[in-house]
């Protein structure tokens, strides 16, 4: 994480307020009227880097999971190159070279000039990845706005079967490879009946994983003579997701404090009996006497703070 200082801190305006502060760090130094090296200097993370690396190590992860691990690098060694020149709200990296790409890439991945570039062409075909600047083995630069994208849509894939089944989960990565399809098209691509096809993209829609975008033939929008084309909003199903975290992560805080509250009076017990013990230890008290006070907290109490402790620190 990058840290930046700041200036000194403004002092009391009060002179015998001063006047006590110095006396007391002077007491405190020994009475060394020297300030420390490092006295008015204050630190605080720099969260604009620290959410360009996090943003660029998702990008690397996504087109591991999408092609292999030498194009995740060759992504990185990209990124690593344009983190000082590239503003961290530009949508697209600064161009580069292919002999700057390879130049730049770590000594352990042997590859030649010519893998490189089969790499980076592999990559410009992808248009949420990479893409390119005149000559196709000219300059090539990241779109660092359609990979969080294609990002959100591998995080979201996996999940959905758990939840809708794998069938919902087979429609869901059809929509993503066509962006639009009617339902009966749905139905011959994913090979699924008509019923089960409807139910499934019903709750899908229902759960704002997929979305539905009329076309009319007419400008009266009659049913019959309109188009209806089911569609995935990877942004919107990736917030939905994200509320739905949020929620969970309130729920299990609230659940936390219940259940700190339902326990309060045996946790207090525990830690006076806790410090009883840690007072005799370091007086030496004998073993029998230690395990007298031990006997304070019972066995069905015991097996209640255990079972309190998996709980709350899950």
């Amino acid at each position: 994480l990058g840290l930046t200082g700041k200036g000194k801190r403004r002092r009391s305006c009060d002179g015998e307020e001063e006047g006590e502060h110095e006396a007391k760090k002077q007491k405190r130094e020994g009475g060394s009227s020297e300030p420390p090296p490092d006295d008015g200097i204050y630190w605080q993370v720099n969260l604009e880097r620290f959410h360009q690396h996090f943003r660029d190590q998702a990008l690397v992860s996504a087109v591991a999971s999408r092609m292999d691990q030498t194009s995740s690098e060759v992504v990185r060694t990209m990124l690593r190159m344009s983190e000082v020149t590239t503003a961290s709200g530009a949508s697209h990296t600064q161009p580069l070279s292919s002999n700057e790409i390879f130049r730049s890439l770590p000594a352990g991945y042997n590859i030649g000039k010519q893998v490189l570039d089969q790499y980076l062409a592999l990559l410009a075909d992808d248009p949420v990845s990479l893409g390119t600047l005149g000559d196709p083995q000219g300059f090539y630069f990241l779109s660092v706005w359609g990979q969080p994208i294609q990002a959100s849509a591998t995080s979201l894939t996996p999940l959905l079967p758990r939840r809708f089944g794998s069938r919902c989960a087979r429609i869901f990565r059809l929509l993503l490879r066509k962006k639009h399809l009617e339902q009966k098209q749905v139905e011959d691509f994913a090979m699924i009946p008509a019923k089960e096809a409807k139910d499934m993209l019903y709750r899908m829609l229902s759960e704002n994983l997929v979305s539905l975008q009329e076309i009319p033939k007419t400008p009266d929008h009659a049913p019959s003579r309109t188009f209806y084309l089911y569609t995935v909003n990877v942004m919107g199903a990736a917030r939905m997701l994200l509320h739905r975290c949020y929620k969970s992560a309130a729920n299990l805080m609230e659940r936390r404090q219940h259940e700190l509250r339902e326990n309060k009076r045996l946790l207090e017990k525990s830690q006076r009996v806790e410090a009883i013990l840690a007072s005799m230890q370091a007086t030496g008290a004998e073993e029998a006497q230690l395990h007298e006070v031990e006997e304070m907290i019972t066995g069905p109490e015991r097996q209640q703070l255990e079972s309190l402790k998996r709980n709350v620190n899950k």
